[in-house]
């Protein structure tokens, strides 16, 4: 086990590059196992707990593959096995996308009801009904699910609420399916956009519209080459810490195209942005204004990104208010943040920050990945030493953390506890 210490208060400065986007990088990692022929996948973020463990899943089912820094070279794409075991299962939610992926290439599947972050009623029953409406038999027993199938086909369906990764797994399975699927609501953000144009170099014929999807089936699929889009989850916290600090750094090879609602409310908020050169430059300002953030589907603010916000929240003067409609489950920070002295109360599905109160460093955990990585933003203006427990969390979702943080000259070390 390891910790993060921070010594606060911290200043920023300097150049950070981004790795892969990890919600990109694993839906794109099972399709890769829908073509006939070698894929390579390039700039992913291999160093990700979340990537080994989906790669092991996929070595476990017989795939043959190598990794060669932030490249993933696929030789065979044949997979051995279509049943994945309770213990794989439960390291990662995007195992579910093994559903869409073995009913089209095998016509039946059993795996382990998946693991992921704790956020209270995450249910995947849409990514069921969505594989039934396909033609695909599906059973959920308590501890696995199973499905078989004769031949998908495609149908019309209508998400009750928009799902990423819901949307990724009919979305694939569609692509074997006979005939036309149009996935209505679909959550057409940026990583399922990236899925979709992968799946086309493959040889696949999706067309993406504003919250709709339209898949022909095809009858093969080609290999192909393949660079991952980069981690704009990764570049909101960034920006969130140089923020939070009144700092200025640059982040390499980025631009605000797939964050309009994010860089909105940092710009309000007084964070000035800045794309010139294909990098973008932030600047915090000297004083943070208050954050009114309300979640929803793209392009307004992820849910996933909410506790990022309210770590920016506790330096703007004034009183500031973070919403989620999607999981209010996903408060469990708030506590941490109170144990640095935030003034922070969380009701509903609602959060209120009263923002301006000198923080302080204490113990505290990272209960998932952003609420580990809000905390980590918290500790940069905490006065004293900060150290956050259980930063599994964070290396799941965040390539090489600490290094990058050091390099922007944050007091950051990972010691083992």
């Amino acid at each position: 086990m390891k910790c993060y210490e921070i010594h606060g208060p911290c200043s920023l400065h300097g150049t950070v590059e981004l790795s892969g986007a990890k919600n990109a990088a694993l839906p794109i990692i099972v399709a890769a196992f829908a073509a006939d022929e070698p894929v390579t996948l390039r700039g992913l973020p291999n160093n990700l707990k979340d990537v080994k463990a989906l790669l092991e899943i996929f070595q476990a089912m017989g795939a043959k593959f190598h990794v060669d820094g932030s490249s993933l070279h696929i030789e065979d794409t044949v997979l051995t096995e279509w049943q994945l075991s309770s213990e794989l299962a439960l390291r990662i939610r995007y195992s579910l996308l093994l559903l869409g992926l073995l009913l089209g290439r095998k016509g039946k599947v059993s795996i382990g009801i998946p693991g992921g972050c704790k956020l209270g009623d995450r249910k995947f029953d849409l990514h069921l009904e969505g594989l039934k409406k396909l033609g695909a038999s599906i059973t959920q027993h308590e501890d696995r699910i199973e499905g078989h199938v004769d031949k998908l086909v495609g149908a019309e369906i209508e998400l009750p609420i928009a799902t990423t990764s819901g949307t990724e797994n009919i979305m694939l399975a569609a692509c074997f399916a006979k005939g036309h699927t149009s996935i209505l609501n679909a959550h057409t953000r940026p990583e399922v956009e990236d899925l979709a144009n992968f799946l086309n170099t493959l040889g696949a014929k999706i067309t993406i519209h504003n919250r709709r999807i339209e898949i022909d089936g095809v009858k093969g699929f080609s290999g192909g080459d393949y660079t991952i889009m980069k981690a704009w989850d990764e570049a909101v916290t960034f920006i969130a810490a140089a923020g939070i600090c009144g700092a200025e750094i640059r982040i390499k090879g980025f631009d605000l195209s797939t964050i309009p609602g994010d860089a909105f409310l940092l710009k309000n908020a007084g964070v000035e942005l800045y794309e010139w050169g294909g990098d973008l430059y932030v600047k915090g300002p000297s004083s943070l204004k208050p954050i009114h953030l309300v979640t929803g589907p793209y392009p307004i603010v992820n849910s996933d990104m909410q506790p990022i916000f309210a770590a920016l929240a506790s330096q703007a003067k004034g009183e500031s208010t973070v919403t989620d409609q999607r999981f209010p489950e996903r408060f469990g920070y708030v506590g941490e943040f109170r144990r640095m002295g935030m003034d922070i109360i969380q009701f509903g599905n609602c959060a209120v920050v009263n923002g301006g109160c000198q923080l302080h460093g204490a113990e505290v955990t990272a209960l998932d990945l952003r609420c580990g990585a809000s905390l980590v933003i918290a500790a940069l203006v905490a006065k004293g030493k900060t150290r956050i427990n259980n930063i599994y969390q964070i290396e799941r979702g965040y390539e090489n953390f600490d290094e990058k943080c050091q390099g922007l000259g944050i007091d950051i070390r990972s010691i083992a506890v």
